[in-house]
């Protein structure tokens, strides 16, 4: 029998082969990448039905900032319709798309992120104590997971009393409902349990008022859209998108900026040396560490680097490989603290930009601001393997921690 996790032989195979599930690329996906962009700017794999791979930045950057060409409206390989109706905003493209960015872009704002500070500080502080009583951790499940969540709940106004409650929807969603659904059927009805959840919470939210309220449940209940009060059914769209969004990936920069902190001894003497190098120590790691890949469809037929690309081809989007390109960045596979720009692509860029990127950033910032203020030195647990894994969304499935130097 085959061994699943060797890597095809040839390099035509490993393209032909290549998707974001492959059990050969969850360990190391951007080796194997690197040498797909130096073999050509735009690939093909022949795996669900088909469909072309940009691997340099240049094209990733052109792709976003043209959606008449590169719709939305099929955002992953394989594509699954979630909820029925498309996935808002990140499913929608034009005027559509544009109306949603203006009904919801003021509930994301760094004005809006604010309020926050507090709270994400007072949870990273909440979640540390445990840690350094026990002297290690599951960083994923005892820091990672949990303060992403609790930002979230935080900012839409529900309450924290649900949030174990909503950790095991979605944990159940992830990781036994998804990956056993044959259908969109399946993966509707799969959804349900989380849809009632935030749909119970709207509800909630609705009888007890929103007057004087800055979270985002009630924003949405207090907003127009096309001139229009939103129905329960778009906000909780809205509100569902956002959670996947918030806590995966999130959660993933988390776990694999704190690996690249624990492997590097040097890394954490210069956050403790000098504090205020925080945002650009997390710009570059997120650079290094790439984390997010969506997908686009061509809505016409256009010839790239030689290749005609068809109308109705899908199109997958490696964003976070982007920050690896040698043609932009130089010495792009070693970290550089000193670098004059990292211009990565990890929350997008153009019309779809990340909306919850300002969030992200200060669950980031303040993850490593509180956790390094307590907990100075740490490594990565001797004989105790990350386990990671590749996906639409890259990141660790475990990190064990041990405090102190190794």
């Amino acid at each position: 029998m085959a061994d699943p996790f060797a890597a095809p032989d040839t390099l035509a195979e490993r393209i032909r082969q290549w998707h974001v599930f492959q059990p050969w690329l969850q360990q190391d996906p951007v080796t194997p990448f690197a040498e797909l962009r130096a073999h050509a700017p735009v690939v093909r794999s022949e795996e669900f039905g088909g469909y072309w791979i940009l691997t340099r930045y240049a094209d990733i950057e052109w792709a976003a900032r043209n959606p008449e060409i590169f719709s939305s409206d099929k955002s992953m390989i394989p594509h699954h319709e979630f909820f029925g109706p498309k996935m808002i905003p990140i499913e929608l493209d034009g005027l559509v798309h544009r109306a949603w960015r203006i009904t919801l872009s003021d509930l994301f704002s760094p004005d809006a992120v604010k309020h926050l500070v507090p709270h994400i500080r007072s949870a990273a502080f909440s979640l540390i104590d445990p840690i350094v009583e026990k002297g290690s951790c599951n960083f994923i499940t005892d820091f990672a997971i949990p303060l992403p969540a609790d930002t979230f709940l935080t900012h839409f106004g529900i309450g924290h009393e649900y949030l174990e409650e909503l950790l095991v929807h979605k944990d159940w969603l992830a990781y036994e409902a998804l990956p056993k659904a044959q259908s969109d059927k399946d993966i509707q009805e799969a959804n349900q349990t989380l849809w009632q959840f935030f749909g119970d919470a709207i509800t909630r939210r609705r009888e007890a008022g929103t007057e004087g309220r800055t979270d985002v449940l009630s924003r949405l209940l207090n907003a127009t859209h096309d001139g229009r009060p939103l129905t329960q059914d778009e906000m909780i769209n809205v509100v569902f998108l956002t959670m996947m969004a918030a806590l995966d990936s999130t959660n993933s920069a988390l776990g694999m900026i704190f690996l690249y902190l624990a492997e590097h001894p040097d890394a954490q003497n210069l956050i403790a040396t000098d504090p205020t190098k925080i945002p650009t120590i997390i710009e570059e790691l997120l650079r290094y560490e790439p984390i997010s890949t969506t997908a686009r469809v061509l809505t016409r037929d256009i010839n790239l680097h030689g290749e005609t690309l068809h109308a109705g081809d899908q199109v997958l989007v490696p964003w976070g490989m982007a920050g690896r390109d040698p043609e932009v960045f130089d010495d792009p596979d070693n970290v550089n603290f000193s670098r004059s720009s990292t211009r990565h692509l990890g929350f997008g860029i153009g019309p779809h930009r990340c909306l919850g990127m300002f969030v992200a950033r200060s669950v980031l910032r303040i993850a490593l601001e509180e956790w390094h203020a307590r907990i100075p030195r740490y490594h990565v647990t001797p004989g105790c393997m990350p386990l990671r894994r590749y996906t639409q969304v890259r990141g660790l499935n475990n990190l064990e921690i041990t405090i102190g130097a190794s």
